[in-house]
């Protein structure tokens, strides 16, 4: 692994990797960082551990091992918000389908999760942590990303970043709103995929300067979605600071609905 982490955010993923190679041997085929770990912006406070691996196709006997080794205590996470882990086939990693199949979901957080997959199931999340690795995932193991993944099509992600936001208004958080709404923004308008802090910075310099009308305080809702994701600041959490938040998701999503006609 290169680049500027924090030292956490290289050993752990090696430690995984190593945990991995220990059950599989060689059908571990790459694993990869992204998210914020890959984008930029991580936080052990406020951030999970997010990668993506490949292997060959595994039996149950095998995922129950691997998941019962990442959940171990001895491999604990620098993250708060723990290890976000998938495992698919190269094949599926080659050539993504709409609805890409995985072989193991797990995640080690506040709510540790084991889904061991199998022949129904698929995640469309996937779409966008492919896209991800191939433009700026981390090899901690295997060949270099842009040689493992292929980019879906434009219009799979731009569908999966509306029903990320569509999914954000229900459960996510203000700050989660409103930057994913921005990363969203960036991606439709720009074709480029950042992490959230990035993406309201972003927001923020395409508001100062527009023209059209936009929702109000919206500028003063990006600040604060920022300010709370760096922790300067308390994430709001008043039923007017969440609606003025879906409003903003609102007019994002009408962006996407106008680029579509």
């Amino acid at each position: 692994m290169t680049g500027p982490r924090p030292g956490e955010l290289d050993a752990y993923p090696v430690a995984v990797a190593a945990g991995l190679t220990r059950v599989l041997g060689p059908a571990l085929l790459g694993l990869y960082l992204h998210g914020s770990g890959a984008l930029g912006g991580w936080s052990a406070e406020r951030s999970d551990v997010d990668l993506l691996g490949v292997a060959r196709p595994l039996d149950r006997r095998t995922k129950r091992v691997i998941s019962a080794r990442l959940h171990h205590p001895s491999l604990t996470c620098p993250a708060r918000a723990g290890l976000e882990l998938s495992l698919v086939t190269a094949a599926v990693a080659a050539d993504p389908p709409r609805r890409p199949p995985f072989e193991l979901h797990l995640t080690t957080g506040p709510s540790p999760q084991t889904h061991l997959g199998g022949p129904a199931a698929a995640d469309p999340d996937l779409l966008l942590h492919f896209a991800v690795c191939r433009r700026a995932g981390v090899a901690v193991a295997g060949p270099d990303p842009a040689e493992v993944f292929t980019e879906p099509p434009r219009a799979w992600l731009l569908e999966q970043a509306a029903a990320e936001l569509r999914w954000a208004v229900r459960h996510g958080s203000f700050a989660y709103r409103v930057l994913n709404a921005c990363r969203a923004w960036r991606y439709l308008e720009d074709d480029v995929l950042s992490a959230k802090v990035e993406a309201g910075r972003w927001a923020r310099l395409r508001l100062a300067a527009s023209t059209e009308e936009v929702p109000p305080a919206a500028a003063a809702l990006v600040d604060a979605a920022v300010a709370a994701q760096l922790g300067h600041a308390p994430v709001p959490t008043a039923t007017a600071d969440l609606a003025a938040a879906n409003q903003f998701v609102a007019a994002v999503l009408e962006r996407f609905e106008e680029s579509e006609g």
